[in-house]
C-alpha cells in the first residue's frame, strides 16, 4: 500500500463525502487557513437535483462563503408559501416578509442541491487545487496514536491518509459511520415518495400558486415547489407499488394530470423515488472523528429541513474546529458540538419533519379544514406569524441548539 507522508498530514482535516455538506466543511476550513483533503466517490459533482430548498439562515450561512448570490442567480426565492385545498382554493399563506429585520434572505430559496456543489467544488479548488479527490472509495478507518486514518481505492491505486480529524460526511450510507459500528435508532416510514421535475408551466394555469406549495386533494395530497426551470412535483406512493410503477412514464402522467388536465404529455426531467427516514446515532463524536448532516441524522424532508440541518451542522462543527486551530480551544468543545446537533436533529428537525409529514398526508377533510383554519388564524396575526416562520425557517432551532452545552 502506498502511503501518503504523515507528517505532512497529520494537522490536516480528512473529510469523506463531497456533498453539500462535506464541501461547506471544506471550503470553511479551507477559508480559515486549515488544511483539508476531501475524498470523494463519484467522478465529478454529483448532478442528483435532490433536495431544493434553502432556508433564510442557512442563506445568511453561505453568505460568508461567497456562495449565496451564485444560488440566487440559478434559483427561485419563494417569499410565500401556502398550506391549500386544491379543489376550493382556501388557503393559509405564510409570508417571509416578517423576518426582514433578522435575515439578509427573508424568503425560501429554490435551487437544486447539485448547484451548491458545484459552487463549493469550484471555489475550493481555486482555493486549495488539490484538496477535492474525485474518484476516492473508502475502504476502512481507523484510528492510531497520532490521530484517524483513512483507507481509500483512487482509480486502482490503494492510499492511506492521515490525519488529526476525520469528518464522515458521506451521507445516509456513510462507511465512517459504519466503521465506528455505530447505528440508526428511529424509524422508517410505510410509505415511499416520489420526487418529479416537469418543465410544465402550472403558474399559468392554477390560480394563486405561490413557489412553494402544500395541497390537500381528494384522496391525495402533493407539494409543488418552483425552481428556476421546473416544477418539483412530490407526493406518497400507495402501499405495496414498485419504484418501477411509480417512475413510468404512464403512471407520472396520469398522476400530474390530476393536477393539470394538459392535453399533451408533461415533459419529464427528472423522477425519483425515495424512502423517508427519523432516525439518528447516539453521538456526533467518537474521539478524533465525527460525523455530520446524513451521516449523523436522516429526517423527512417535508419543510425542507434535510440539507438545511446538515449546512448548519457544517457551520456549528467548522466553528469549534476553527477555535481549536486558531486559538487552541479545548478539544472537548467537540462533544459540544455533537450535543448541539443531536438535539437539533431530535428536539427540533425530527419532530418538526415527522409533524410535517404527517399533517400533509391527511386524508380526513374536516381534520385537514381545522389545520387548515388553525394555520390561517396564524397567518393573520403578525406576531403569530413571526413566530411560526422562525420556527419552519429554522431560525429558533439554530438559537436552541447553541444553548446546550
Amino acid at each position: 500500500m502506498s502511503h501518503i507522508n504523515t507528517a505532512k498530514k497529520q494537522n490536516n482535516i480528512i473529510i469523506v463525502g463531497a456533498g453539500p455538506v462535506g464541501l461547506v466543511v471544506a471550503l470553511r476550513l479551507t477559508q480559515n487557513g486549515i488544511p483539508v483533503t476531501i475524498l470523494e466517490e463519484s467522478s465529478a459533482p454529483i448532478a442528483e437535483p435532490r433536495a431544493s430548498t434553502f432556508h433564510p439562515p442557512t442563506l445568511d450561512m453561505l453568505d460568508t462563503l461567497g456562495l449565496s448570490q451564485s444560488l440566487l442567480s440559478l434559483g427561485r426565492i419563494a417569499e410565500k408559501w401556502q398550506y391549500s385545498i386544491f379543489e376550493t382554493g382556501e388557503n393559509a399563506v405564510f409570508d417571509l416578509g416578517v423576518l426582514k429585520d433578522e435575515t439578509k434572505h427573508p424568503y425560501r430559496l429554490q435551487c437544486e442541491q447539485v448547484h451548491l456543489v458545484r459552487a463549493a467544488a469550484k471555489e475550493l479548488n481555486r482555493l486549495a487545487p488539490k484538496a477535492l479527490i474525485y474518484n476516492a472509495k473508502v475502504t476502512k478507518i481507523g484510528e492510531n496514536s497520532v490521530g484517524p486514518w483513512v483507507d481509500a481505492d483512487i482509480n486502482g491505486t490503494k492510499e492511506r491518509f492521515n490525519g488529526r480529524w476525520l469528518v464522515g460526511a458521506d451521507g445516509s450510507n456513510s462507511i465512517v459511520r459504519r466503521e465506528l459500528g455505530l447505528t440508526f435508532t428511529g424509524q422508517t416510514y410505510p410509505a415511499a415518495s416520489i420526487a418529479i421535475g416537469t418543465t410544465f408551466p402550472f403558474e399559468k394555469y392554477i390560480p394563486n400558486i405561490c413557489g412553494v406549495n402544500y395541497f390537500w386533494a381528494e384522496g391525495w395530497s402533493f407539494s409543488m415547489f418552483q425552481t428556476k426551470k421546473l416544477w418539483r412535483v412530490g407526493y406518497s406512493l400507495p402501499k405495496g407499488m414498485s419504484d418501477s410503477l411509480a417512475t413510468s412514464s404512464d403512471e407520472i402522467q396520469n398522476k400530474l394530470r390530476k393536477i393539470y388536465p394538459s392535453k399533451t404529455p408533461f415533459r419529464l426531467e427528472t423522477a425519483r423515488v425515495y424512502r423517508v427516514h427519523r432516525r439518528t446515532v447516539d453521538t456526533f463524536r467518537v474521539k478524533s472523528i465525527l460525523l455530520t448532516g446524513d451521516a449523523a441524522h436522516l429526517n423527512s424532508p417535508s419543510g425542507g429541513m434535510g440539507m438545511n440541518s446538515g449546512i448548519h451542522d457544517a457551520f456549528n462543527l467548522t466553528d469549534k474546529l476553527i477555535s481549536i486551530f486558531k486559538n487552541r480551544a479545548d478539544e472537548g468543545i467537540l462533544d459540544q458540538y455533537s450535543r448541539q446537533r443531536r438535539f437539533a436533529a431530535t428536539a427540533d428537525i425530527q419532530r418538526a419533519s415527522d409533524q410535517n409529514h404527517k399533517l400533509h398526508r391527511e386524508q380526513d377533510y374536516k381534520a385537514r379544514l381545522k389545520t387548515l383554519h388553525t394555520m390561517q388564524n396564524i397567518a393573520n396575526d403578525s406576531q403569530k406569524l413571526l413566530d411560526f416562520v422562525r420556527e419552519s425557517s429554522l431560525i429558533n432551532s439554530i438559537k436552541r441548539a447553541n444553548l446546550i452545552n
